[in-house]
């Protein structure tokens, strides 16, 4: 398995570009996931300060992989909020190539794929479909995150989506902790399903816990006001008993890890490790440079036992 160790910007959402970045390099992480929020939100950054972003990636030697973005929801939209998300996804375009990045995530519609309308489900694919032709022109490819709470929120789902797209340089971010919330299978069965549209696994930890005593709990449905800063949310008209979790460190939670990196050894994956790990200030987790430090190592750990189980 030949991997890029990439830091995501999640635990550094509450400071600076310039932080995250030094903090990357500094602890040895080849790549960065730079996420569409602060002073990135809806695209709007000028020539400038693209250019110093730039000068910041190749002076630290990092190769900014993917734009972790909170664009598109194509099902949930009416046709003006989708052209309006779609001259977004062009702006993003332009810094994403002023860069150097890649990748761009785009997300089909936060609506459970079993409750999507057929003609909501094809108003997705038309207009994902536009956004991955003017990403192509760039040589940049549209990425879904798996996701709970989306059309993409199972190994079904997803391949489905993408096959229904039909682009090239259209993938899958598998996210094996979104999709324990589901709750659905994220072992090697799953992989194996999805090794040809694989192009970035996310990593971080949490574990399901029985009930909301713990400070730092959150529940399944935390994604509605999240992803509802951003985007329309649709929650699952089928209600259910509300679950609860809480971030934990990678390996230390409720993701087989172990499972995963042997899946990803068997398919020959050769994409992008990310760490998405999360904290706030004042939990019993660490926090950007601390928490960033401890999840390299945590998977580099993983690496090692994966190769010397590979060798025995």
């Amino acid at each position: 398995m030949r991997t890029m160790i990439v830091l995501g910007g999640n635990m550094y959402d509450d400071s600076t570009i310039e932080h995250f970045l030094k903090d990357a390099a500094v602890i040895g992480y080849e790549g960065v996931e730079i996420r569409g929020v602060g002073e990135l939100k809806d695209g709007h950054i000028s020539q400038e300060r693209a250019e110093q972003i730039r000068s910041l990636l190749v002076g630290y030697r990092l190769t900014p992989i993917n734009l972790s973005l909170f664009v598109g929801n194509f099902a949930c939209n009416t046709e003006a909020e989708n052209h309006a998300e779609f001259l977004k996804w062009e702006r993003y375009l332009h810094f994403a190539s002023t860069i150097g990045c890649g990748m761009m995530r785009l997300n089909p519609g936060f609506q459970h794929s079993d409750e999507v309308s057929k003609e909501d489900f094809a108003k997705a694919v038309k207009w994902f479909q536009q956004c991955a032709d003017a990403a192509n022109s760039r040589n940049i490819r549209a990425v879904i995150e798996m996701h709970h709470g989306t059309l993409c929120d199972h190994a079904d789902s997803s391949i489905a989506f993408v096959e229904a797209v039909g682009r090239s340089n259209v993938g899958l971010i598998m996210d094996p902790v979104n999709l324990y919330q589901v709750p659905t299978d994220y072992g090697i069965a799953t992989i194996q399903r999805l090794k040809p549209y694989l192009l970035n696994v996310h990593i971080k930890d949490i574990v399901k816990l029985q009930g909301n005593q713990y400070p730092w709990a959150f529940e399944y449905s935390d994604y509605v006001p999240h992803i509802g800063r951003y985007h329309r949310v649709i929650p699952k008209q089928d209600k259910q008993d509300e679950q609860y979790f809480c971030h934990r460190l990678i390996n230390q939670g409720g993701i087989d890890w172990y499972e995963v990196f042997r899946g990803l050894e068997q398919i020959g994956y050769n994409g992008y490790l990310t760490v998405e790990s999360v904290s706030k200030p004042g939990s019993d987790l660490p926090v950007h440079t601390e928490l960033a430090q401890q999840c390299y190592n945590d998977v580099q750990h993983l690496l090692s036992i994966t190769k010397s189980n590979v060798n025995v």
